[in-house]
C-alpha cells in the first residue's frame, strides 16, 4: 500500500496521540468486514470480477482495470497506453463521442480514467440505480471502440500540451521523470507513463490500433464493483454485458530483469528559473518480487512512516524543525508493483540551503537508524499512523475499489488487503533495521538534483 497523507493532519494526530489502540480495533474489525464482504469470480470468457458490497448509501463505483500500463511498453511508442486512455473516450457505434460522458452525468454520477505503470483503469461512481447503465457503456468500448485520425491528432496535441505542462515546466517532475530513467535500464519503469515527448511526435493511430487489439480484452482485466449492491443481481447484470464478449489471445510478457547496480547514481540537472530540489531513490522489492519475504516490504512500509510520517518524524524533525534545512520533505513507497520499485525520498530546501547538506543529513539520519535504536513508543505511533492512514481512505467507496484493483492486477491476489493491518502490526525495530541496511544504501541508490544555474 502507498503511504500517503490525509487532509487533516492535526485532526489525525490528536486522534492518534488520544487513542491509538482505538484505531487498531477499529481497522481490524473493517479488515474483518472486508474479508466478509467480498465475492469474486471469473467469467468464461476470463474476467475477473470482484464484488464488495458497501451499504452505507445507495451509491456504487464500478472499475475496470487492465493489466497493461507503460511498463509493457516499448522504445518508439512510450506513452501509448495513456493516449489509447484518452482515445477510450472518443465513442463506439452505439455511443458516438461525448455521448458516454453525458450519460454518467444525466445520472448524477462521474467517471474518469488513469493510467500507470502496470495498469489502466476506467470507472464510474454513480447511484446503484444507475449501475446497469454503467456496464452497459463501459463493456461496450473494451471490444467496439472506434479510432479515428481526427480524434488522434487533435488529442496527441492535448497530451504533448499535458506533457509540457506537467512535466517538462514542473523541475519536481522533470527530476523524477530523470530519476526512473537513471536508476533502471532494463526494468520497464525506465519509461515515463504519459510517454517521452519524442515518442509522442512520431505516434501513429495504428501505434494505438494494436495496442487496443492486443491488451483490451476480458481475460486481461478484472472488474472490480463496490458499494450498495447485491451479489446476485450484480452479476446477472455482469454477465448480461460483460459475459458476451469474447476472449483474446493475450501475448506473452517477458520478463525483463535489472541488472545488478554497480555503485551509485547520479543526476545533476541545471535549469534556470526552477527551485531547487533533490530525490533519492532506492532500489528495494515489491509483494510482487521474487526470493523476498514479505514482511520484508511491510518494513519498508513502517520505515517509510518512521522518516516522513507527523511533526516528530526523523526526517521532518530534523531538516524542517531543528536545522531548518527544508522546506518539506517527504518518502514514498508502494507495496504493489510488477516489478522491484524506489523507496523515495524528497525535500525542498529553504532558501539559501545546501542540497548536499540535506543529502548528508538524510545519510546521517538512515545510519542512526541502522545501527541505533527504535523506541516502543515510537514504533507504536507509527504502526497507528500507518494503519489509520488506510482507515481513512478505506471509508471511500472509490478507494475500496482502487485497492481491490491495484493489488489485483499488480499480484493477482486481492485478499492481501486483509491481511495489512496484522503484518504492519508484526513488524519488528530488528526488521526495520534489517531492510535499512539491505536496501537504503549506496550501492541502490540513484539521486537526482535540480539546481539553478
Amino acid at each position: 500500500m502507498s503511504i500517503k497523507r490525509i487532509t487533516n493532519k492535526n485532526a489525525l494526530t490528536s486522534l492518534l496521540n488520544f487513542s491509538s489502540i482505538i484505531i487498531f480495533i477499529i481497522f481490524f474489525q473493517f479488515s474483518s468486514d472486508i474479508r466478509a464482504e467480498i465475492m469474486r469470480t471469473t467469467l468464461d470468457n476470463g474476467l475477473k470480477v470482484i464484488l464488495k458490497k458497501d451499504t452505507r448509501s445507495p451509491v456504487v463505483t464500478s472499475q475496470i482495470w487492465y493489466k497493461v500500463g507503460s511498463a509493457d511498453e516499448y522504445g518508439g511508442i512510450t506513452g501509448v497506453s495513456h493516449a489509447l486512455e484518452h482515445m477510450m473516450f472518443k465513442g463506439t457505434k452505439k455511443f458516438p463521442s461525448g455521448r458516454f460522458s453525458k450519460l454518467i452525468a444525466s445520472y448524477g454520477g462521474s467517471e474518469n480514467a488513469f493510467t500507470s505503470r502496470d495498469y489502466t483503469a476506467y470507472y464510474q461512481t454513480l447511484p446503484t440505480k444507475y449501475l446497469n447503465e454503467a456496464l452497459k457503456l463501459e463493456s461496450d468500448r473494451m471490444n467496439n471502440l472506434i479510432l479515428q485520425d481526427d480524434d488522434f491528432l487533435k488529442e496527441m496535441e492535448v497530451i504533448k500540451e499535458e506533457r509540457r505542462m506537467r512535466t517538462d515546466d514542473r523541475s519536481e517532475a522533470i527530476a523524477y521523470e530523470q530519476l526512473y530513467a537513471t536508476a533502471f535500464n532494463n526494468n520497464p519503469y525506465h519509461h515515463p507513463i504519459i510517454g517521452w515527448m519524442e515518442d509522442l511526435e512520431t505516434m501513429k493511430l495504428d501505434d494505438l490500433s494494436k495496442w487496443y487489439k492486443n491488451w483490451y480484452a476480458p481475460n486481461n482485466a478484472t472488474l472490480v464493483i463496490v458499494g450498495d449492491i447485491d451479489f446476485n443481481e450484480t452479476m446477472l447484470l455482469v454477465k448480461k454485458y460483460y459475459g458476451r464478449l469474447p476472449k483474446e489471445e493475450i501475448k506473452e510478457r517477458k520478463k525483463r530483469l535489472e541488472p545488478v547496480q554497480i555503485g551509485e547514481r547520479t543526476v545533476n540537472l541545471k535549469i534556470d528559473s526552477k527551485p531547487p530540489y533533490i530525490i533519492l531513490g532506492y532500489k528495494v522489492p515489491s509483494l510482487n518480487s521474487k526470493n523476498v519475504e514479505d514482511w520484508e516490504c511491510y518494513a519498508l512500509s513502517v520505515l517509510s512512516g518512521i522518516l516522513s510520517e507527523g511533526e516528530n518524524s526523523r526526517l521532518l524533525k530534523s531538516l524542517v524543525r531543528e536545522k531548518k534545512l527544508a522546506a518539506s520533505v517527504d518518502t514514498s513507497y508502494s507495496l504493489f508493483a510488477r516489478n522491484h520499485s524506489l523507496f523515495l525520498i524528497d525535500a525542498n530546501p529553504n532558501i539559501g540551503k545546501s542540497l548536499n547538506k540535506i543529502d548528508r543529513e538524510i545519510i546521517e539520519i538512515l545510519e542512526l537508524i541502522k545501527k541505533g535504536k527504535i523506541g516502543k513508543k515510537e514504533l507504536k505511533r507509527i504502526k497507528a499512523q500507518v494503519i489509520a492512514n488506510e482507515v481513512y481512505q478505506q471509508d471511500s467507496i472509490f478507494y475500496q475499489g482502487m485497492l481491490i484493483g491495484m493489488s489485483e492486477t499488480t499480484m493477482g491476489n486481492s485478499e492481501i488487503i486483509g491481511r495489512f493491518v496484522d503484518n504492519i502490526k508484526s513488524v519488528t525495530p530488528e526488521q526495520i533495521k534489517y531492510v535499512a541496511k539491505k536496501y537504503l544504501v549506496s550501492e541502490k541508490r540513484t539521486v537526482a538534483i535540480v539546481n539553478q544555474d
